[in-house]
């Protein structure tokens, strides 16, 4: 796949799944149109609610049309938002012009992809039972590894503490240590005719043990045969990047999610 067609195809697989896990949340509001898709968790966690355009910017006119969109649309919204930017799809001196709305930088992402994983760097660890999200048991599992690993309140995770974001077609996938206790997750969307991997974490005192890679393979293989799909897509945090790369994902479009005024 050439650079352009990845940049491409990483643009569309954001777009689409925001679209696919914020409409699953109760009350969520959706709006795509005028060149930007717009979704609206109506929760406290900023994640489940960002606006992006859902195509080359041209010039800073462009991109202050695409802004000022997703500004006006989040005007009465009671909750943290964000703007999310393929850079290689702005144009030059776009931080200025996010600047003028009052939009800063919050997090970076990298697209990623693949068809086909390396083989493993190491064996399955011994020591983990993966159970895939069944309840809201299972369900505030997941939750409570990803708050813990990305440091955040509980209460911003209280949104995934049920069965809303798991339907038949989405793996969820909790890996529990020897005494029970719930140690690393990830999850598996069917977006834009790709198996969509996220909610990836490691509780921090368990890192280093390869937990990680061996809960992305599990959800992995398990949306392959839900879905069929053989194409494996994700959005990277800087953290994560080196190990999805050493699992055999290329890199391709730079994101950047913007904090909104609140």
């Amino acid at each position: 796949m050439s650079a352009d067609a990845a940049a491409a195809e990483s643009a569309e697989v954001f777009v689409e799944a925001w679209q696919v896990m914020v409409s699953r949340l109760p009350g969520s509001t959706l709006i795509h149109a005028d060149g930007v898709s717009t979704c609206l968790g109506h929760v406290p966690m900023a994640f489940f609610s960002v606006s992006t355009p859902d195509r080359t910017l041209k010039d800073a006119d462009d991109l202050r049309r695409a802004l000022r969109l997703g500004v006006e649309r989040a005007s009465s919204y009671p909750y943290p938002w964000m703007m999310g930017l393929c850079e290689e799809r702005s144009p030059a001196g776009w931080p200025a012009v996010a600047a003028e709305f009052g939009l800063t930088p919050a997090m970076n992402l990298t697209g990623m992809g693949t068809d086909e994983l390396l083989p493993r760097r190491r064996s399955e660890p011994a020591s983990l039972e993966f159970r895939r999200v069944c309840d809201d048991a299972s369900a505030r599992d997941l939750a409570t590894v990803n708050r813990h690993a990305y440091r955040m309140p509980p209460s911003l995770f209280e949104c995934m503490c049920d069965l809303s974001l798991w339907r038949p077609d989405t793996v969820g996938l909790v890996g529990y240590d020897a005494s029970g206790t719930p140690v690393t997750s990830a999850a598996a969307f069917p977006v834009a005719g790709t198996v969509y991997v996220a909610f990836v974490a490691t509780m921090p005192e368990a890192h280093g043990r390869g937990y990680a890679e061996a809960v992305m393979r599990r959800a992995i293989a398990e949306g392959r045969n839900l879905t069929g799909y053989s194409r494996v897509t994700l959005h990277a945090t800087d953290m994560g990047r080196p190990l999805y790369a050493s699992m055999g994902f290329a890199s391709s479009a730079r994101f950047v999610l913007l904090a909104g005024r609140h």
